[in-house]
């Protein structure tokens, strides 16, 4: 089984890791793997998609262009090389990851009268759009996954598409092992403070003013608590520095900006952490990581996040309005005891389910499945 995986962007965005940590555990698995991807802009230093997979154990190939943005000449070229390294390579399956890079494949592959079968990831956070173009692409599509069941069953039913030709499969998280060093004095924390974590792109439709009308609650019932907020957003005016002014908590949160070297060194230090929207691409990765780490977790009731906080044991849902994420809030840090076992359970629920060697033996499970099913049309 040869299985040819897309991924259309340079960038190092949500749904890169989980997709190169899947390619390197199906390769582990002794699944022949290929991950095509769009080879990085000369003059951009940061971390890329294209250098996170030359530190991976798995095959790659980067000379189709999957350019995402509007290019009648790379959409042709793609459609016509991706065609000749199927029939060359003997690829049996060729799994897409984004729009553009399923479209493509929906372009190149639908009209060869011998194709392998075409898998879609929807990566979405709120679902694949239903319209027209998107359904007619459906209707050429063998198999779909997806992170949430929430999602899948919306698919299923905007698509009508049949359900033993799809499979949810839990997101993979790479637990961090490595040394953490205390950042209070950096951050001008005292040792008794206790610290509620924020991490994402700071936009106004993650749901902050929600977390921030809450936390203002909480600073008036439980007293030393500060607001640690990790990310950046062009639009950080609009939805986190306005609000902090005009709910006058300018003083008691901490916008630690966009960290990489000590990232983990600020998920050790919280001890409780909130997320009332997940990003685009809805996998809630750093929610994964905040929880493998044991940390007790409060999140809204929207796309999956419900799907992977457990209520009242790893940490509680509740829904998009402060008043509840106020009261629950309050629970947790008030009650040492439950912070620590509602964060071992996380951890324990993280490290037990979110794997990445399960996760690629339920999608080669589904290769073959699909497979089958091929041979029986």
């Amino acid at each position: 089984m040869k299985i040819l995986h897309l991924f259309s962007d340079w960038k190092w965005t949500g749904p890169a890791e989980p997709t190169l940590s899947l390619c390197e555990a199906l390769t582990n698995g002794g699944i022949d793997v290929t991950l095509a991807y769009r080879k990085t802009p000369e003059d951009f230093q940061g971390r890329t998609v294209e250098k996170e997979i030359k530190k991976g154990n798995f095959k790659s190939y980067g000379w189709f262009r999957l350019n995402r943005y509007f290019s009648l000449k790379d959409w042709s070229h793609d459609i016509k090389a991706i065609q000749a390294y199927v029939l060359k390579n003997g690829i049996d399956i060729v799994h897409t990851n984004l729009s553009h890079d399923y479209f493509t494949a929906i372009f190149a592959l639908s009209f060869m009268r011998k194709r392998p079968l075409i898998v879609r990831t929807d990566h979405k956070r709120d679902g694949m759009p239903v319209n027209m173009f998107m359904r007619w692409s459906m209707s050429r599509t063998d198999g779909l996954v997806s992170y949430s069941k929430k999602i899948m069953e919306q698919d299923i039913k905007g698509f009508h598409f049949p359900v033993e030709r799809t499979s949810v499969v839990p997101p993979g998280i790479t637990p961090y092992e490595g040394p953490v060093k205390n950042m209070r004095n950096e951050l001008g924390l005292h040792e008794d403070e206790l610290v509620i974590g924020v991490i994402g792109r700071l936009k106004p439709d993650r749901g902050y003013d929600v977390i921030l009308k809450a936390f203002k609650q909480i600073k008036e019932r439980v007293g030393q608590v500060k607001l640690i907020i990790v990310g950046r957003s062009s639009q950080v005016e609009k939805s986190i520095k306005q609000p902090l002014l005009e709910l006058g908590l300018e003083d008691d949160v901490i916008l630690a900006g966009y960290r990489v070297d000590d990232y983990f060194s600020m998920i050790a230090l919280f001890d409780l952490f909130i997320m009332m929207r997940a990003g685009s691409d809805g996998s809630a990765r750093a929610l994964r990581e905040v929880m493998a780490m044991g940390k007790p977790a409060i999140v809204s009731d929207m796309g999956m996040l419900p799907e992977l906080v457990e209520d009242g044991k790893t940490g509680y849902v509740v829904k998009l309005e402060e008043y509840g994420l106020a009261e629950k809030m309050e629970a947790i840090l008030t009650d040492k005891q439950r912070r620590s076992t509602f964060g071992m359970n996380a951890q324990k629920t993280a490290r037990e389910q979110w794997n990445y060697g399960q996760q690629a033996k339920r999608m080669e499970e589904f290769y073959q499945k699909l497979l089958v099913l091929k041979t029986l049309k």
